[in-house]
This record gives C-alpha cells, sequence and structure tokens, in this order.
C-alpha cells in the first residue's frame, strides 16, 4: 500500500522472490537473529545497541514475538526469502490511536532492490487497516536513504529530534505522516 503521492509505489517485480509476514509466536528466534543482526550490521541506524539485544535472556525474545503473533496493535514484519528471515519492521498503534513504525532493517543483500520499501509499505499499510490517521517514526539523520524512501511515501520531517543515544553524536529526526 502507498500512502504518499509524491512518487509511484516500488514495483513488487522487482523483488517478488521474497515474501513478508507477520512473526509468529513460534519464530522467536528469527526476531532475536534478525533484531541482533541489524543492531550489529547498522549500529548508527538505532538508539539500542547489539550488545544490549545480545544480554537479553531468550525468554525476552519469546515474549516479545507472543507479543507481536497476539495483540491487535502490534505486528512485526519479517522479510523472508527462501524461508530464511533477512529484514524486520515493527508497526504499532498506540491508545491515542497513532501509528509507528520501528526497527526497520532489510539486510546488505536485498538493499537497492526494493524490498524496503516493500516493507515499509506493508507496515502502514497495516497502521491504516488498523484506522490510523497518524504514523510516526523516526530515523537518523545520517541514513539519507531512508529518510528520502520515507518522504517518497509522504512523511515529512517535524523539525524535532533526540540524540540517537547517551553518547552519541548522531540525532534521531522525527517523521510523521498525516492522513488528508
Amino acid at each position: 500500500m502507498h500512502v504518499g503521492h509524491a512518487v509511484p509505489p516500488v514495483s513488487p517485480s522487482s523483488s517478488n522472490e521474497v515474501e513478508i509476514v507477520p512473526l509468529t509466536a513460534e519464530q522467536w528466534r528469527d526476531l532475536k537473529r534478525l533484531r541482533i543482526g541489524a543492531l550489529t550490521e547498522s549500529p548508527d541506524s538505532f538508539g539500542p545497541t547489539a550488545e544490549s539485544a545480545r544480554a537479553h535472556d531468550d525468554e525476552y525474545w519469546r515474549r516479545g514475538a507472543q507479543r507481536a503473533a497476539e495483540s491487535d496493535d502490534f505486528e512485526m514484519f519479517i522479510v523472508r526469502r527462501d524461508g530464511e528471515g533477512l529484514g524486520l519492521a515493527s508497526a504499532n498503534r498506540d491508545r491515542d490511536g497513532v501509528g509507528h513504525i520501528g526497527a526497520m532493517w532489510v539486510d546488505p543483500s536485498l538493499r537497492g532492490q526494493g524490498v524496503g520499501a516493500r516493507l515499509f509499505d506493508r507496515a502502514v499499510g497495516h497502521l491504516r487497516e488498523l484506522g490510523c490517521k497518524r504514523i510516526e517514526l523516526s530515523v537518523t539523520e545520517t541514513n539519507a536513504l531512508a529518510i528520502a524512501l520515507y518522504e517518497s511515501r509522504g512523511f515529512a520531517l517535524m523539525g524535532e529530534f533526540e540524540p540517537l543515544r547517551e553518547g552519541s553524536p548522531l540525532k534521531n529526526l522525527f517523521m510523521q505522516w498525516n492522513e488528508t
């Protein structure tokens, strides 16, 4: 689903060998591996660190996958190619009905093929199906490709930011989409 009007959606033909599916409770190991992989491969794209993620026990990851599988307001989408998880994104609706996209990451082997756009569109589409008329996210200031993708989907920088994490010189920029 394409939410903005700035550019047309990416054609799925460029990345049709992948599927984007909701995480099930039984796939908690995929969640753990993908999240730690994302934090390791792209440490400046996320507030949490790989070290902090590795410190969590398996029960933490089981609970996270269970929450995603059972909640009406939270979904974790996984990118799969030939059964292997190669990306993830979360979509959450808060108590006020505002949608939030998070944990957005695609394995480097799939970048530049439209997979990130498909994953993002799936997460945003899910939030719109839940009735979200406003969707928010944050992105590291140095992630120009992600910012361009989000802007192409109708998201705008809000002019607000916070430090990526304590001790980091990088800023996490806030972006928002509103149904018009």
